[in-house]
This record gives structure tokens, C-alpha cells and sequence, in this order.
């Protein structure tokens, strides 16, 4: 390898908002390292296809951590499903899910790709001007700062940004949640950028002082309800945000309470792989066929150069016959593709096995050579990875929604009740759903397995929902469970 993690991340400096800045705004002390900082700057200009080693020795950016993260949102939520009830208040919330997790499968793709995000639920108002709905904030991992956490790692307190961009100016908002005892103090602030004058090559602006100014928050409008004053909440047992991070350990930075990128073991092998594409598009460009041709039988221009066939100039190449002694020749060369892309197949597998995957998730599934115990093998360490993410993720819900209750106890939107969580994920990661299906028909058939039961796997739903699938039948004309 060329390259080690901890070399990019000493490299890679973090562009967004300076921690010194904040914490002399807000007179609070950012609880994570310069490590950690620059390493999610690493994971999120990875995932954005800008990687430090981007436009370097031919390499060419091929979009794999996009790819993993994409992938791997995609198997965490392939069965996910949620909802709250017991009483009007669950109905009311249960609403307020099914309109704010409507994208859930983009946001948990970023946090798979940054290590982590957090779930801040707040209240808006309607045309009246009354608490009408409770809504849902994902604060990606670089926008948001821990300040305090408790000896299980749990963030306590915490600072929040958000950016608009509004004509020559950048406006930041931070919002900083202190939880103390039972209680939490919310402070939210808004600066004023210099006047943008200058922009990178992405097209953002760029902004040497983004805190040049402290504005009242109602000069943004979407801010303009926010309290200019502090706001504390009494009576509360935990903070109004939860953050969820990756089941993975920190390599990085071990004492640190945020998570890793699901892809953070993996950064020197995605550059190789990337190196490597670079690599095989570099022999296909450097051997493409060509016809080497004399000058002589070329016409030429006002200045005595060569004109190629229009529309075929790369076919052709010319020579002057009078040093090469060869009038006309084919230019041929065997491509080395097929070793190149096994060579470049096996760090494909590798980054799968350091990531959590199963083979052939990412690399070519038709050169897997393993024996069925291998495959399952293979399966059941992707089956851990996700369902791991899927304990987090659920765990983060299940606070989620307890915020929520605190919420509208404060703006009494719909009667308290009991509210019972119901959140399933399935296990498709693990089994092949066809053979399954296969396999609990012949149940069925054989009368091992109740009918209902095999509806009720195939839909997802209840065995009493699973009745009302049924035909109407004699009850002879189904085979018994023994």
C-alpha cells in the first residue's frame, strides 16, 4: 500500500467550520479529537468521489464508497418496517414517522458512509400559528459536535449546524442542546458569513470566516420562530436528539464516543482499487488498435502537417517513411485484461471481507469457487453486520419516539395514551427467499405447516390478517398441522 489511513487523515483536513470558532461562540468545550474530525472529512469527501488520492498517478475514482454505503442502507432496510400503537397519541406519531421517514433509505446510506447521525425531532407550527406537527432533523456526522457523554459513550450534549445559503451570504445557525440533571437548556444562535468572493473547484463557496457577524434569527425566515433566548425543559430523562452510530469498533480513535464509517478498514484497499482501474483503463487506451500509415500517401495542411481520415483520427497514426523505412504497418497489441480484472476482483473480495459483506456483493459473483458451507459462511458474517446496524438503528428509534412523547406532552398536539413500538427488519440477508418459499410450500403441502402461518410469512402480516387472504374452503381441503 501507498498509503496508510492515518497518513490521509493527517493530510486531510476538515474544510467545513472551525471547532475553535464554536466553542468560542458558545463558550463550550467540543468533546472530539482532531483525529476524529479529519477522519470523517476523509470517509465524506470518499463518499462524495473526492478522495485525497483523487487525480494521482492515473488512478480513477470509481464511486466504491458510494457503492458500499448505497449497498449496505439498501440490506439494512430491505424488510424494515415501523410504526406506533396503543391510542390516539401513537396514531398521531405514527403519522409523523410515515411522512419524516420517507427518505430514511438516503440518510441511512450517509450515516453507513460517515459513521453516524442523529435524529433531533422538534416541533412547527401551522397556518395558525398553533404546534401542529412534529417533525424530524437528520443532522449528518460533520454537522454535528459532541460536547458531553456518559460512561456507556452516550452523547449528552451536543452543538448542531445548519447553512443557508442566501445571496452573497453564508447564514449558520448553531444550536447547542446541554442536558444536565432532568433537564435541557437549547440555545440556538445565527452568524452572517463575509461576502462570499471566491469558490473551490466543486463550485462551494468558500468562506474564511463564517462567523463574521451574529444576526438576529428571524433575518432567516425558517429560523424566524426560534426563541433568541435560551429555553430550558424540566422533567426530562434523556436529551431530545438521539445519536446512532455504526456497530463497528473504533480504530480510529478509541476513546472517542462517535462511530466509524462502515468502510473505514477498508480506506488503503479502496484506493488500490482505484489505482488499479486506473490501471486497466490505462492498457485499454494504450493498446487500442491502430493503423500506422507513411506520410506519404497523407494529404497535408498550410504547414506541411499530416491530415488524418476526418472522423477517424484515432485509428490512424502517422510516420515518416524516409526514418522508419515502412510504409504501412497494424498497430495490435494483446490487452491483459483478464488477469488485470481477477487481480483487481480479488481486492474487490477483500474490501467485502473487511467491510462485512458477502462475497460477490460487490466484486463478480460469478468467480465465487466455494462450497455451500462456505457461501452460508459468507452470508451469515454479512447477516451479523446488518442486523447489528439494525439493533442500532432501532434502539435510536425507540428514543426517537420517547422524544416525541416529551414533545407533545410540552405542546399537547393529541391526547397522552400508551404508545407501543413496533419495529421488525427480517432476514432476507440471510435466506434465499425462492428456495424458502420452496421449502415452506412442501410444509404445507405435506400438512407439517398451518397455511395461515405460510401466508402470514409471505405478506408480513398476522396469522388472523393471513385468514382473510384465504379462500373460502372446505377446512378438509387443507392439510392439518400434525
Amino acid at each position: 500500500m501507498r498509503f496508510g489511513i492515518k497518513n490521509f487523515i493527517r493530510k486531510w483536513v476538515r474544510k467545513l467550520l472551525p471547532r475553535n470558532s464554536i466553542e468560542k461562540e458558545l463558550k463550550v468545550q467540543i468533546a472530539i479529537s482532531g483525529v476524529m474530525d479529519n477522519a470523517i472529512q476523509l470517509w465524506k469527501d470518499m463518499y462524495e468521489n473526492h478522495p485525497p488520492w483523487e487525480g494521482k498517478d492515473g488512478t480513477l475514482c470509481t464511486n466504491l464508497p458510494a457503492t458500499i454505503a448505497e449497498e449496505m442502507s439498501r440490506l439494512v432496510l430491505t424488510e424494515f418496517e415501523l410504526s406506533t400503537t396503543g391510542s390516539q397519541l401513537a396514531d398521531f406519531i405514527n403519522t409523523q414517522l410515515e411522512r419524516e421517514l420517507t427518505d430514511l433509505d438516503i440518510h441511512v446510506e450517509r450515516y453507513c458512509a460517515k459513521g453516524g447521525i442523529v435524529m433531533k425531532p422538534y416541533v412547527s407550527v401551522g397556518p395558525t400559528g398553533l404546534p401542529e406537527k412534529i417533525e424530524i432533523d437528520f443532522v449528518e456526522a460533520d454537522h454535528f459536535y459532541p460536547t458531553a457523554y456518559n460512561s456507556k459513550g452516550e452523547i449528552m450534549s451536543a452543538v448542531f449546524l445548519q447553512h443557508k445559503r442566501m445571496g452573497d451570504f453564508l447564514y449558520t445557525r448553531l444550536e447547542y442542546h446541554e442536558f444536565t440533571g432532568n433537564s435541557i437548556t437549547i440555545v440556538n444562535r445565527a452568524y452572517r458569513s463575509e461576502k462570499i468572493s471566491s469558490y473551490n473547484d466543486s463550485e462551494e463557496p468558500i468562506i474564511n470566516y463564517p462567523f463574521d457577524e451574529e444576526v438576529p434569527l428571524a433575518e432567516v425566515e425558517e429560523w424566524a420562530g426560534l426563541s433568541e433566548t435560551p429555553v430550558t425543559i424540566n422533567n426530562v430523562e434523556k436529551p431530545l436528539f438521539v445519536y446512532i452510530k455504526t456497530a463497528k469498533s473504533n480504530n480510529i480513535d478509541n476513546s472517542s464516543p462517535l462511530g466509524v464509517s462502515v468502510y473505514s478498514k477498508a480506506v488503503e484497499l479502496i484506493h488500490e482499487a482505484d489505482r488499479m482501474m486506473g490501471q486497466i483503463v490505462w492498457e485499454y487506451d494504450a493498446k487500442e488498435a491502430a493503423v500506422h500509415l507513411s506520410e506519404e500517401f497523407l494529404k497535408t495542411d498550410k504547414k506541411g502537417k499530416p491530415i488524418l481520415p476526418e472522423g477517424h483520427e484515432r485509428l490512424y497514426r502517422s510516420f515518416d517513411e524516409a526514418k522508419d523505412k515502412t510504409v504501412f504497418d497494424i498497430y495490435n497489441p494483446d490487452i491483459r485484461d483478464d488477469p488485470m480484472f481477477n487481480g483487481l476482483n480479488k481486492f474487490l473480495k477483500r474490501i467485502e471481507w473487511n467491510v462485512g459483506f458477502a462475497y460477490g456483493t460487490i466484486s463478480d459473483p460469478n468467480e465465487l469457487e466455494k462450497t455451500a458451507e462456505e457461501i452460508r459462511t459468507s452470508k451469515q458474517r454479512s447477516y451479523r453486520t446488518v442486523s447489528r446496524l439494525q439493533k442500532a438503528w432501532e434502539k435510536g428509534f425507540r428514543h426517537l419516539i420517547d422524544s416525541m412523547v416529551v414533545l407533545n406532552s410540552l405542546y399537547n398536539m393529541a391526547p397522552t395514551g400508551a404508545v407501543e413500538v413496533n419495529c421488525t427488519w427480517g432476514d432476507s440477508v440471510l435466506e434465499d427467499t425462492d428456495k424458502e418459499y420452496q421449502r415452506r410450500w412442501t410444509m404445507v403441502v405435506a400438512g407439517k405447516l398451518k397455511p395461515e402461518k405460510f401466508i402470514a410469512w409471505y405478506f408480513g402480516c398476522t396469522e388472523e390478517e393471513a385468514k382473510d387472504y384465504m379462500p373460502e374452503v372446505l377446512p378438509d381441503e387443507f392439510p392439518e398441522e400434525e
